[in-house]
């Protein structure tokens, strides 16, 4: 199932507990819809991910040629990390765009990263006319490292955030959420993760947490996954088609455990079972 139309879908994560392989099954459903008749459109933007599609051996995952997918244009990477903290005068004059059609954020200026992502997103949409803004998936990987590296003010995140969501179908945002920076925060760090985290709940039609097992580590299992219905799903459900009402309303709050295994290969069955 994909996200609501306009809705924005918050997955956090803690330190053993990765949301990578949550990501990537978003990606691989978004994917899945384009050769049937209601396509979906993926605009990827990882930022604390430093995969690079030109080089990587692995770009099959989960079924899904992610290489075919970014050089026809139906994928657009934003790579917002590996090049990042390493800005040189090579740098400074090579292309802000790769062979795969892979972009880059060169300098950590709130107003860059923002016009790179609009940008990305107009090229998608020039790429492939045929398909509607609302067909567009924006999903942001590990945006509270900027906040963190840069010390980005809060209102304006919240204001270019508020900007890529009105020009795509759905957005999905990962993001920290470690008790030290979530509980009794004192920091200024601590104080201005704890507010954007919060914010984006207060927004969000779904929330997705993935944490370890509470009662430590276990062979057979890699941690705990939690759904949850928040604020905006109210928002969001007068936007939802006929035909995607039924998904909707299927689908329950509910607590699961996932395992996932050597092979990459991920299993997910509720408690007790």
């Amino acid at each position: 199932m994909l996200p609501q139309p306009n809705s924005l879908t918050l997955v956090t994560g803690v330190l053993g507990a990765t949301t990578n392989w949550l990501i990537l099954r978003f990606l691989a459903v978004a994917l899945a819809n384009l050769g049937h008749d209601d396509t979906r459109k993926a605009h990827v933007r990882p930022i604390g991910d430093g995969w690079n599609p030109e080089e990587d051996e692995v770009r099959i995952v989960l079924g899904i040629d992610f290489m075919r997918h970014l050089k026809s244009g139906r994928v657009t990477f934003v790579d917002g990390l590996s090049e990042l903290f390493t800005y040189t005068d090579k740098l400074r004059t090579a292309k802000s765009v790769g062979e795969s059609g892979q972009r880059f954020v060169r300098d950590p200026k709130l107003d860059v990263v923002e016009r790179t992502v609009l940008d990305a997103v107009e090229h998608s949409k020039h790429e492939n006319l045929s398909l509607l803004r609302k067909r567009t998936l924006l999903v942001l990987d590990g945006l509270d490292l900027y906040i963190a590296a840069t010390g980005w003010p809060l209102q304006e995140v919240n204001d270019m955030l508020e900007e890529w969501r009105e020009q795509v179908y759905a957005t999905i945002i990962s993001t920290a959420a470690d008790t030290p920076l979530m509980q009794s925060p004192v920091t200024p760090l601590e104080t201005a993760h704890t507010a954007f985290v919060a914010g984006l709940a207060h927004e969000a039609g779904l929330v997705m947490s993935v944490r370890g097992l509470d009662t430590g580590v276990a062979r057979d299992i890699s941690g705990v996954i939690r759904i949850t219905k928040a604020i905006g799903w109210l928002k969001a459900d007068k936007y939802v088609e006929a035909s995607e009402t039924s998904q909707a309303e299927a689908l329950e709050e509910r607590e699961m455990l996932f395992f996932i295994g050597g092979d990459g290969g991920i299993a997910v069955w509720d408690r007790g079972a």
